[in-house]
């Protein structure tokens, strides 16, 4: 469909680390057929420069000086684009949708809107599927996903977006991931700010951790952050690993010097040798593209509070005293196939091109049922999503300083 005559418009609309990470590797797969843009809507998780950094790292935007702007700023005009790819919290794309989509009433639009979830997104919640509702068409990453977002769409009355089907942009696999051979020289724990809940938890992990340095002197043991505690991050981490560790090395309960803390792009960490302990980071998928072994720790459960059913049936189920052993299987091959380690083929680009043509022949126009979900009251709700868009600049780095003096004591 790409021709001489058409070259297609992207422009990917991000708020923090994890979604900005997202914007970047989808355009990137996109190729240079299309004309790609980045942008950061100012809220107070925009990322710091590190951040920044890993999120474009090994993409056309890596090295670009990425534009933040607040909400108010953003219209069709501004964005000038075929398609325009909401990936942002929740709040933000509902806003952003109910902004661009106000300005044009019945009218022709001249942009597709388009969103997505970071990394795994299974089981499928009625929640984020609201906030991203009255957009064109949604993205999904698995064939399980799919049916799980099919299903709340088949619930829908009136409007309902298109799920579309694609493939994690960061995984580089055309079909199943060939397993590294050799011994494992590092251990690396891709940390998350929203599981497990509890201190105590969390602190088992590290005592664990500790263990496996002890166990394994020749093994380095690496913390894998999103963010230090006190740096901005799309999920708010009541109890930093870090701040953790720092309280039990002062009680004497670890050993200081046995784990090592770092941030940045996941690249610098999960390389040969290297092995992965998650409870349910999406890195675990990262780790099996590398042929690395993978350890998915259910002490704490397998359900749906800690974010990790997804793995049933994967075959990377395991205990932290596993992890102390070094003991990793391979993963199913039926359940790569079916969550998220399928053949990446053209229907998704072709599916997208096709939305970015009828926007430039004028061929978009917003539906009733898509002006009815702009118009729903929800006042309070809007408002809130507004202070997150709408903050000037001293406001909002007042926060983030805040944050991390918060964060220090």
């Amino acid at each position: 469909m790409n021709t001489a005559d058409f070259r297609p418009r992207i422009v990917a609309v991000a708020d923090s680390d994890s979604y900005l990470k997202l914007a970047c590797t989808t355009l990137a797969a996109l190729g240079p057929g299309w004309d790609r843009r980045v942008v950061l809507v100012r809220t107070p998780l925009v990322p710091t420069d590190e951040q920044i950094d890993a999120a474009a790292l090994g993409t056309p935007f890596a090295g670009d000086d990425i534009e933040v702007l607040p909400l108010s700023a953003l219209d069709f005009g501004s964005l000038d684009a075929d398609v325009v790819f909401a990936a942002a919290t929740g709040p933000v794309v509902k806003d952003v949708f109910a902004k661009l989509l106000r300005t044009r009433g019945n009218r022709p639009r001249p942009a597709a809107l388009v969103s997505a979830l970071p990394g795994v997104a299974y089981p499928a919640t009625a929640k984020g599927w609201r906030f991203r509702r009255m957009g064109d068409a949604f993205i999904v990453h698995s064939h399980a996903e799919a049916r799980e977002f099919e299903q709340l769409a088949e619930r829908e009355t009136e409007h309902r977006p298109e799920v579309m089907v694609s493939k994690l942009p960061f995984l580089r696999t055309a079909g199943f991931p060939q397993p590294q051979q050799g011994p494992v020289t590092s251990v690396v724990f891709a940390a998350q700010a929203k599981v497990p809940v509890q201190r105590e938890e969390r602190e088992a992990i590290l005592l664990a951790l500790d263990k496996v340095a002890r166990l394994n002197p020749s093994v380095r043991v690496v913390v894998k952050l999103r963010a230090r505690a006190g740096e901005p991050q799309t999920h708010a981490e009541a109890f930093p690993f870090d701040t953790l560790w720092d309280d039990l090395a002062a009680r004497g309960a670890v050993g200081e010097n046995h784990l090592d803390f770092a941030t940045g792009s996941m690249d610098a960490v999960l390389v040969p040798g290297a092995a992965l302990l998650t409870v349910s980071s999406t890195a675990a998928l990262e780790a099996i593209d590398r042929g690395l072994p993978v350890l998915v720790i259910t002490d704490f459960g397998l359900n749906e509070s800690m974010l990790n059913t997804v793995f049933r049936g994967s075959g990377l189920l395991g205990t932290l005293e596993d992890a102390q052993g070094l003991q990793f299987s391979p993963p199913n091959r039926a359940w790569l196939r079916e969550n998220y380690f399928h053949r990446r083929g053209p229907e998704f680009a072709s599916a997208l091109e096709s939305y970015a043509l009828r926007a430039r022949r004028g061929q978009l126009e917003t539906s009733e049922s898509q002006l009815a979900l702009v118009r729903e009251p929800a006042l309070r709700k809007r408002l809130r999503s507004r202070l997150r868009t709408r903050l000037p600049r001293p406001v909002l780095n007042a926060l983030r300083k805040l944050r991390r003096r918060l964060a220090s004591l």
